[in-house]
């Protein structure tokens, strides 16, 4: 089957199904006779703009971002005006605090977007912790996390003013 076909029948799943897992897409799929690897099915999720995010209830669930203007950036920059609650730096180390469920969406955000500046992110339920090279990574990788949420505006910006984050 090719991409574009193996697209249509993955749009389709997700306008009739709130799918939670690529495990769950993957069983849809072959219900409807679409054999395909996991890592395929992964590239045809970023390809579609298709990215995990929260129910109220806190359960995740795959969303299409329907957009195509919509990139990596603005999606980081939403999640972080959406979940953050404070960015901390350490040394070298930078912990973002996020309501819950949202440390792993950031982190995916970030690693998908593989900046020099970030040797690894490691996530739990509100914690996401950024590992950098230097303190001097770390301070850029605040700065760049306090410009999403600046560069973010729905109506005012989450700080008012100056940031109350520490730099």
């Amino acid at each position: 089957m090719k991409k574009k076909e193996r697209q249509v029948i993955i749009k389709r799943l997700f306008a009739e199904h709130r799918i939670e897992s690529q495990e769950e897409l993957m069983n849809l799929l072959k219900q409807e006779n679409v054999t395909a690897t996991q890592a395929t099915i992964s590239r045809d999720m970023r390809e579609m703009n298709i990215a995990k995010t929260y129910a109220k209830n806190g359960r995740p669930y795959y969303s299409i971002f329907e957009s195509k203007e919509r990139n990596l950036e603005d999606k980081i920059a939403f999640s972080m005006y959406e979940y953050l609650k404070a960015i901390t730096q350490v040394e070298f180390m930078v912990v973002v605090h996020t309501a819950g469920n949202g440390a792993d969406v950031i982190a995916n955000y970030l690693d998908e977007m593989e900046l020099p500046e970030i040797a690894g992110t490691i996530a739990g339920f509100d914690i996401l912790l950024i590992i950098t090279p230097s303190k001097a990574a770390a301070e850029a990788v605040v700065r760049r996390l306090n410009h999403y949420v600046e560069g973010y505006e729905i109506g005012t910006s989450l700080f008012g003013g100056k940031e109350q984050m520490n730099q």
